[in-house]
């Protein structure tokens, strides 16, 4: 049997297109001795045979329900040979072939963990590198950075994301309560309080698309899981007071503005110039900040019904500290090549 080194995480939900974009681009890489596993959560688009006829190196795995990102990435993990593990989302690509090995040859005794991602814009232009930080009272924002190339930080997202096998087994895999969303933050955030360090570097070329439509979709069900990581690793006073720390940062004027700005700078100025003034500005950030905090207002009142169900969920978690051993594979069709 070949030797596996690398295993390649992805699992995927209705995203055909963007999917077969991202696996040639793997396949574009200048590494050997990996593996490609790619589960598909039940999509409706034919995912599962088509990846296979037209990639039938690749191990792909279909659910027959939506189980969510942490059940089906730690089934993925238990699934894997490979002694590294790179989580990649269904809709980023790797923009140089030199990507992956400039990683793994990052990953050593001193950095245990490390991602990056570059935004790109539903104009097809990239804003920026993308980071997140963990503030002190739990909260977790993310903000475009062009500055330090090597940087340690405290949590990271698994859009692009290598590690060792061993550490992830070590800190039990994702949390399956969180389903999808935010179950990122809360593995490397237990990660980092292990003692494991965490960085983003530059070599990380993954380009992650961005659309702000799904990113409302989603909020609802984001914002519960919001209360959830903040019940299990910080405060209930720190779930208590966010309407106020979500207020502070949508009216803090300065931060936003400077992303504002960068989008408009990378604007395809053929088809979509816009002039940076205070009046652009202005009325941008009101229309903006109106509808966040509708959102965020009725998304809190929703999540907030959870508060006892969280509660004691987390009295409970000594009996939860290895999620990795909850994972039923019977849940896993693996898919064979059609043969025409």
């Amino acid at each position: 049997m070949k030797h596996i080194s690398l295993s390649i995480i992805i699992v995927t939900l209705n995203r055909i297109n963007e999917l077969i974009k991202c696996v040639n681009s793997i396949y574009n890489q200048d590494i050997d001795s990996f593996e490609i596993i790619i589960i598909d959560n039940n999509s409706s688009d034919q995912t599962s045979s088509i990846i296979k006829n037209k990639f039938p190196n690749i191990r792909v795995y279909k659910t027959m329900k939506n189980l969510g990102t942490s059940y089906t990435r730690n089934a993925a993990i238990n699934l894997s040979n490979g002694e590294k593990i790179l989580f990649l989302d269904s809709d980023v690509y790797i923009k140089d072939n030199n990507t992956l090995s400039n990683m793994i040859n990052k990953l050593d005794n001193n950095i245990h963990v490390l991602g990056g991602e570059a935004i790109i814009s539903e104009q097809n232009t990239i804003i920026g590198k993308k980071r997140l930080k963990l503030y002190e009272n739990g909260m977790v924002k993310g903000f475009i950075d062009n500055g330090k190339k090597m940087k340690e930080v405290d949590v990271l997202a698994t859009c692009n994301l290598l590690t060792k096998k061993k550490y992830l087994e070590d800190v039990g895999g994702f949390d399956h309560y969180f389903f999808f969303y935010l179950e990122d933050i809360d593995l490397t955030y237990r990660m980092k309080k292990k003692g494991y360090k965490l960085f983003v570097i530059d070599e990380c070329k993954i380009v992650h698309y961005f659309s702000q439509k799904n990113r409302f979709n989603n909020y609802f069900k984001s914002s519960r899981n919001r209360v959830y990581f903040l019940i299990k690793n910080f405060k209930l006073s720190n779930v208590l007071l966010l309407p106020i720390n979500d207020l502070i940062y949508l009216f803090d004027i300065n931060s936003f503005k400077k992303f504002y700005n960068k989008l408009i700078e990378n604007r395809n100025s053929e088809n979509y110039r816009i002039k940076k003034t205070e009046k652009n500005f202005s009325f941008f950030n009101l229309i903006h900040t109106l509808n966040m905090t509708i959102l965020l207002s009725v998304s809190l009142i929703f999540s907030y019904m959870y508060i006892p169900y969280y509660l004691l969920l987390n009295k409970d978690k000594k009996n939860r500290k290895n999620f990795l051993n909850l994972i039923n594979l019977n849940d896993f069709i693996e898919i064979e090549k059609i043969e025409k």
